[in-house]
């Protein structure tokens, strides 16, 4: 098989990963990284957890003249007490952005992505008394 070729295959395999993950197809531009093409992040009014759900890699080769930046999910995102359960759930919107309104306290976040794709890690944040707490959750796609 010619570079280009192969190069074609593994973009469409990238392609129906993400498809099956829940996530867009080609990145529209960038998400979540210095500045955004994102709608501006909203926290909570209070006290709570916001923050941008995206996942990464979503290109299986990233070139300089390619850039291939994580991509938004739309997933469920729940804060659970620790060694506990969930106190406050919701879904982040389809630019990756979520909010909840969470009493002062520690949390992690559990993001569930309906197929179990990506993969997100379990995101410790801290709400303080007068402030919204920001928590960005950066998931694992599985492209290698």
């Amino acid at each position: 098989m010619g570079r280009k070729a192969g190069a074609a295959a593994a973009a469409a395999a990238a392609c129906l990963l993400l498809a099956s993950c829940g996530l867009p197809g080609p990145p529209p531009g960038p998400i979540a990284t210095g500045t955004t093409s994102a709608p501006p992040l909203a926290p909570p009014s209070g006290t709570g957890a916001y923050g941008y759900v995206t996942a990464g890699p979503t290109c299986p080769v990233e070139r300089s003249d390619q850039p291939c930046p994580p991509q938004p999910v739309s997933a469920r995102v729940e804060a659970h007490v620790p060694r506990g359960g969930a106190v406050a759930s919701t879904r982040s919107d389809s630019s990756g952005r979520y909010a909840l309104d969470l009493p002062p306290g520690s949390y992690v976040l559990v993001v569930g992505a309906a197929s179990g794709w990506p993969h997100c890690p379990d995101t410790p944040v801290t709400v303080e008394r007068g402030s919204a707490a920001r928590a960005d959750v950066s998931c694992d796609t599985g492209i290698r």
